[in-house]
């Protein structure tokens, strides 16, 4: 008998779902998790895949950084984004300490970060947006997956990690969640922007067609590894050493949420 597939989050068990992806001649199908009900795509993308997805065309006007909502590249919607960063500034209850984006891309959040009282750190995958982020705004970006990064990467802890509509991106959230904790300091904050999966309408109809076994192919390609829902992201983050998350203006469908490092404060 085949080993079981454990999910991404909690390690339990998976079954196999109607859903999957065709890019670059694979098949990716989409597993569910029958504990935490979290779902993600597999087998995993591997880092190539990676440097392609997340490349230069990404952050282009005809690219997925935004899901087209602008029209425009990263480097054109500065405004926007420092627009974007005060909001999501103000909903960490901090204003100053030592503060790590994951996912940065060319820095305008960290020099916000930094304008605010931040001394500041990131992580970025592209390294055209990494030297972007380096070069104009002087901050320090390491070009690398998180999941290559040891956990002694910091010579400090932080006060404050983001992760901006990139957690779900990241293959194996739950090992990049546990640097996450070991790179914040005790009563330390994390702050998670990203998609949820929790529409009532969809999870029905989503369990009609596994009921069913009716195959779908979900258009594009497998951009976002993992599907979260309310449930599973906060098992992955209880079970890396978090409090019970506070949430932030989350709708259905989108989700800010707050949580702090286990552990008294230094």
């Amino acid at each position: 008998m085949p080993n079981p597939i454990p999910c991404t989050v909690c390690s339990q068990p998976t079954a196999h779902t109607p859903f999957f992806y065709e890019w670059k001649g694979r098949h990716f199908t989409i597993r569910r998790c029958t504990d935490c009900t979290h779902q993600f795509v597999y087998p995993p993308v591997t880092p190539d895949d990676q440097a392609e997805i997340y490349g230069d065309k990404y952050f282009s006007p005809e690219g997925d950084w935004v899901c087209g909502i602008t029209g425009e590249s990263y480097f054109d919607s500065e405004p926007l984004l420092r627009r974007e960063a005060r909001e999501v500034l103000s909903m960490i209850p901090a204003s100053k300490g030592r503060l790590l984006d994951i996912g940065c891309a060319g820095g305008v959040f960290l020099d916000q970060a930094r304008t605010a009282g931040f001394s500041v750190a990131g992580i970025e995958l592209n390294p055209t947006m990494a030297k972007h982020a380096s070069e104009t705004y002087g901050v320090d970006v390491r070009s690398s997956p998180i999941e290559q990064l040891p956990m002694d990467a910091w010579a400090d802890r932080f006060d404050v990690v983001t992760l901006l509509d990139c957690l779900e991106h990241i293959p194996e959230p739950r090992s990049a969640l546990a640097k996450v904790s070991e790179w914040l300091r005790p009563g330390g904050y994390v702050l998670i922007r990203g998609p949820l999966s929790n529409s009532w309408l969809v999870e029905f109809k989503e369990a009609l067609r596994r009921f069913l076994h009716i195959p779908k192919q979900l258009p594009g390609y497998p951009l976002d590894a993992n599907m979260f829902n309310k449930r599973s992201i906060e098992r992955l983050l209880t079970d890396t050493g978090f409090s019970q998350p506070v949430w932030i203006n989350a709708t259905r469908d989108f989700a800010n949420l707050l949580a702090q490092r286990s552990g008294t404060p230094n």
